[in-house]
This record gives C-alpha cells, structure tokens and sequence, in this order.
C-alpha cells in the first residue's frame, strides 16, 4: 500500500466530503467474522473527489479480537494511496504486540493513539473517524452485526 506525505494528507482531509448511500457491509467470506463497507466520496458540490471509503470490521469468536480498520483511500490509475486510517484493536487480554495498539495513520505518518480507544463502542469509532476525515455519511451506517430488514433503512 502506498502512502501520501502528510502534508497532502490533511490539504485532502480539509474538505468536508460526504459518503452518499454507502450500501451495505459485505461479509469477506474468506474471513470469517469479518466485513467490509466501500463507498466513493462527493464534495459539497457533489463532484467526485476521487476518493474511497473502506470501513473493515472484524470479530474473531476464537481469540476474542476485535478490529476496526477505518481508512481515506485516495485512488489513482495505478491503485489506491492510503490518505488516512484509523486502527484499533479490541481484546480481552493486555495488548503486548505495540503495533497493535490503537493507532492513525495520516498520510505516511503513523501516530499512538489513546488507551482509551481501545474500549470504544462502534459509534465512537465511527464517529472520531468522521471527525478527523470531514466525512458525513448520509444514512450514517448501522453496525455491521446490526440485522436489518431491507425496509426497515
């Protein structure tokens, strides 16, 4: 995966941006326990930013891991570069692999994140997610365990 400067990073990030009609969290099904949401984003006038959503959920019954991999794709003829990212990983038991602490990642920078992320609620994350991206989702999507009926949206 190729990542941008920093700098290019937040100048992308500093434009309010809306993910419209995101659809619905797919299973992976080589990945049991796990989805993935992917959407492009629109500026305020409603143009293409060349820009893409991936939201991945992933719960593992057997370790008891659970993780958010929230990233701004920005997507170029050759693939995509990763604009921003925010990871977290949940577990029952201390965390001792520092890499797998609560992290962002903005552009090519990678920084620490709170302990406290590591206990947030899928709202919280979704929502600090949209903070640091400028991103509204219109509708806001449902956890990715949530059952909902097609009419019920």
């Amino acid at each position: 995966m190729n990542d941008i400067p920093k700098e290019e990073a937040l100048a992308l990030l500093n434009y309010r941006m809306t993910c419209e009609d995101p659809g619905d969290w797919e299973p992976v099904k080589v990945q049991p326990g796990t989805s993935i949401l992917r959407a492009g984003l629109v500026d305020e006038d409603g143009a293409s930013t060349q820009l893409q959503v991936d939201l991945m959920f992933r719960r593992t019954h057997k370790t008891g891991l659970l993780t958010y991999k929230f990233t701004v794709f920005k997507r170029q003829i050759y693939g995509h570069d990763r604009v921003y990212q925010l990871h977290i990983v949940q577990s029952k038991i201390k965390i001792k692999d520092a890499h797998a602490l609560p992290h962002e990642h903005i552009g090519a920078s990678r920084e620490l994140g709170e302990a406290k992320w590591a206990t947030w609620s899928y709202d919280e994350v979704l929502t600090h997610f949209c903070l640091r991206t400028n991103i509204t989702f219109l509708p806001r999507p449902s956890h990715p365990e949530d059952f909902q009926l097609r009419g019920d949206r």
